[in-house]
């Protein structure tokens, strides 16, 4: 049986690309142009157009599973699963991608931007920084990086397109309520969406270039290391 490794180098590419889209609008935001405001007035009128109070009360709870706070916990409970399972490289690959992409990026991306919320129509009371969306960065890097994985670590065709139906529609679904619920502009939740898919292929990327590194590093620590993320991958 021949192997082939998996190259970091289309991940690199397909980030950077998300990573410009990101820009792009950040830009747009950033100096107010008339483009963002169209495009932010046009689809919060569509996504608005049709509240009632059965579908306000239903969102709202499903909004919540976008929460950062919730997806920080979710990681730590998979991280701590992973460890038991000696799985450290991808435990700590997992766990560093949710904490320097999505709590402390995203973080310092709100503060530089410091973008004030929308007026138009508050289902719901926030009042920090808008731009980018912090549940859209931590639903798509949580649920995206999942789904990501899963999808190329599957060996069926069939497989890779349910999963990937999926993932879109959640992570969709999720933006979407962010948007109805009046607590974000339509940019604010689409560039958490760019720079979450960003980091997702960017850290796909970077783990597959210090994988090997890190496992010898682990060895070196007598920790015995049983990843295995993309070795099935490798084999045809």
């Amino acid at each position: 049986m021949r192997t082939q490794k998996v190259s970091p180098m289309p991940f690199f590419i397909v980030g950077i690309l998300f990573l410009i889209l990101f820009g792009i609008i950040s830009w747009g935001v950033y100096f107010d142009s008339s483009w963002i405001r169209s495009f932010d007035l046009t689809w919060i009128d569509w996504i608005q157009g049709s509240i009632s109070e059965g579908k306000t009360s239903f969102i709202m709870k499903i909004t919540e599973l976008g929460n950062m706070k919730l997806v920080i916990v979710l990681t730590i409970i998979i991280a701590i699963v992973l460890f038991i399972k000696r799985k450290f490289a991808e435990g700590l690959w997992f766990g560093g991608t949710i904490l320097f992409c999505a709590a402390i990026g995203g973080k310092v991306l709100k503060k530089i931007f410091d973008r004030d919320r929308p007026t138009f129509l508050q289902l719901i009371e926030k009042t920090n920084e808008s731009f980018p969306s912090g549940h859209a960065t931590a639903t798509t890097i949580f649920y995206g990086f999942i789904g990501l994985v899963l999808i190329l670590t599957a060996i069926q065709i069939w497989k890779k397109v349910i999963i990937g139906f999926i993932t879109v529609i959640w992570i969709g679904y999720i933006l979407f309520t962010r948007i109805y619920l009046g607590v974000h502009f339509p940019t604010d939740v689409l560039a958490g969406f760019l720079y979450g898919t960003a980091a997702v292929f960017i850290s796909i990327g970077v783990y597959l270039l210090v994988q090997q590194p890190l496992r010898h590093l682990l060895r070196k620590l007598n920790l015995v290391d049983k990843s295995e993320t993309f070795e099935r991958a490798e084999n045809y």
